[in-house]
């Protein structure tokens, strides 16, 4: 069966054979990747004796996003395009915001209006940037910079939670270079590489939340004194 024109799928990407749930087998349950890594993390948290319940909702928003994006795979129309961003976007903003309250001890007015910046700039670089260009990769590039400048700073303050980003900022970088090879591989390989990308920024986020459940904030404090 001949894959479906990918502008059909409202994205830069290919691997629809079909409408209905299956029409993108491996794009849709490969979003199974933020889930486990939800489930990882949550397990981490359960193991520490100081929990943090506000850990636990980094980890919903996390495995929303899997959720979202299966269910835009799976029904693929302007509206559940929504489904799809918002919760990327929510998940980003909260996680930059917890860690800059709780790892590196801003004022909750300064981390508002780091937050309010980074997304009116990255929603500004969307509205510039070539569309399409990296197969849609080109958008993830403010996110990918703010996750590459906090680790660094995290790592300056010799906070381990660094590592994790830093780790996180590698798996984002393979991501959006298997991205955009997606349509170029559409010809010879009908079921293309979207499903890795979702893969590989689920790994990005699981290392995220994995890092947050496992070195306590606290830390930050003790390291940076």
């Amino acid at each position: 069966m001949l894959p479906a024109n990918p502008t059909h799928a409202i994205g830069y990407y290919c691997g629809r054979f079909g409408s209905g749930l299956f029409g993108e087998p491996l794009n849709s349950f490969s979003n199974l990747a933020f889930v486990l890594g939800a489930v990882v993390a949550w397990h981490a948290w359960r193991a520490k004796p100081d929990r943090d319940p506000w850990q636990l909702l980094l980890f919903i928003l996390a495995a929303l996003i899997g959720v979202g994006s299966f269910v835009f795979h799976s029904y693929p129309t302007p509206e559940t395009l929504l489904v799809d961003i918002v919760p990327i976007k929510v998940f980003g903003l909260s996680a930059l915001a917890y860690i800059c309250l709780r790892y590196m001890g801003l004022q909750v007015i300064v981390t508002v209006a780091l937050a309010i910046s980074f997304f009116a700039l990255s929603q500004g670089w969307i509205a510039v940037a070539p569309r399409g260009a990296l197969g849609g990769g080109i958008e993830h590039i403010p996110s990918l910079l703010a996750l590459m400048a906090t680790g660094i700073t995290l790592m300056r303050r010799r906070v381990p939670l660094g590592g994790y980003l830093l780790a996180a900022c590698a798996a984002y970088v393979a991501a959006i270079f298997v991205r955009s090879w997606d349509l170029y591989l559409c010809p010879t390989f009908p079921y293309g590489v979207h499903w890795i990308w979702h893969i590989l920024t689920g790994l990005t986020a699981s290392l995220i939340i994995f890092g947050i459940a496992s070195v306590p904030p606290r830390r930050v404090f003790e390291n940076s004194a």
